[in-house]
């Protein structure tokens, strides 16, 4: 870099240049490179391709995503192999996957989205309630996703403490489960799935948790970025980008609604800050790389 720097400025005065040469650069101790980890559920999608966009094109950044199920992304958050997975939901849904690690193995960075809920969704016309009124059904089907994920844990839990004898938890990706709660919304037939908030589904459908008296799928919880510990030290400026990433209910719903629009996640994100200029701005203000000047 330093021999780079040292051509440019002697070719700067040997052509007499009288301005100056103006080029921009991270610093060389912190790195560029941002690492994400992310699933593919809807709000995990558009949380990392925002983070994504804006890391590169406001904070230059080279930022590189993957994609994974929830338990390889806390794996690779232990080992080092990523940075942040900015779709932790805490205190409950993801304490599992957590504890399996020592104690400190993340850094809790921020959190990005409060009040987020889980539980099991139907659609606003639906006859059923409570999740207990399940059990009067002769026979029925809570459509679910992947097996390893949280929502799915407490699935299961709900089945057993509501004495759901006759009710077959099943399990596919999200897409396909959502696939099916379309068809059955369009024909006015009952369905039950497995669900979150915030999510796109609460913007094109009315839909609504069925009630949980006995508190199955807990309170409201933070969808939180997870770093690895030595996160802040090495991508300061990414650090602090996270801290300041938070959505409102609106926001996020709006968000995760745009990039469904788009076989590119990216051309969704890029529409949505357009319309959100000034809350993107709070986010990346001061934190753009330093210029330096060679005179």
């Amino acid at each position: 870099m330093k021999q780079i720097r040292n051509y440019i400025l002697l070719m700067c005065i040997s052509v007499g240049a009288l301005g100056a040469c103006d080029f921009t650069n991270t610093k060389e101790d912190e790195g560029n490179a941002v690492k994400m980890v992310y699933t593919e559920w809807s709000e995990s999608v558009a949380i990392t391709h925002l983070a994504k966009v804006l890391l590169q094109e406001k904070l230059e950044y080279d930022v590189t995503i993957k994609l994974a199920n929830v338990h390889d992304v806390y794996e690779d958050l232990a080992n080092g192999q990523a940075h942040v997975f900015a779709d932790g939901w805490l205190p409950e849904t993801h304490r599992t996957y957590i504890e399996k690690y020592p104690s400190g193995a993340f850094d809790q960075i921020g959190i990005i989205y409060p009040g987020a809920r889980t539980g099991l969704i139907v659609p606003a016309y639906s006859k059923y309630q409570s999740i207990g009124d399940l059990a009067t059904a002769s026979s029925s089907e809570i459509i679910g996703i992947e097996a390893e994920a949280g929502v799915m844990m407490h699935a299961k839990s709900s089945i057993e403490t509501y004495g759901l004898k006759n009710t077959k938890l099943l399990e596919m990706a999200e897409g396909k489960m959502l696939v099916k709660f379309t068809d059955a919304y369009s024909r006015r037939n009952e369905i039950v799935i497995t669900g979150w908030e915030p999510h796109w589904l609460f913007a094109r459908f009315d839909v609504r948790f069925l009630d949980d008296p006995n508190n199955v799928f807990g309170e409201k919880e933070n969808i939180v970025a997870m770093g690895t510990k030595a996160f802040a030290e090495l991508r300061p400026r990414a650090y602090r980008f996270f801290e300041r990433m938070q959505l409102s209910e609106q926001q996020f719903n709006s968000l995760m609604y745009f990039v469904k629009q788009y076989e590119d996640p990216e051309i969704g994100v890029r529409e949505w800050i357009k319309k959100n200029e000034y809350v993107v701005n709070q986010w990346i203000k001061g934190l753009k790389p330093e210029r330096e000047k060679i005179m």
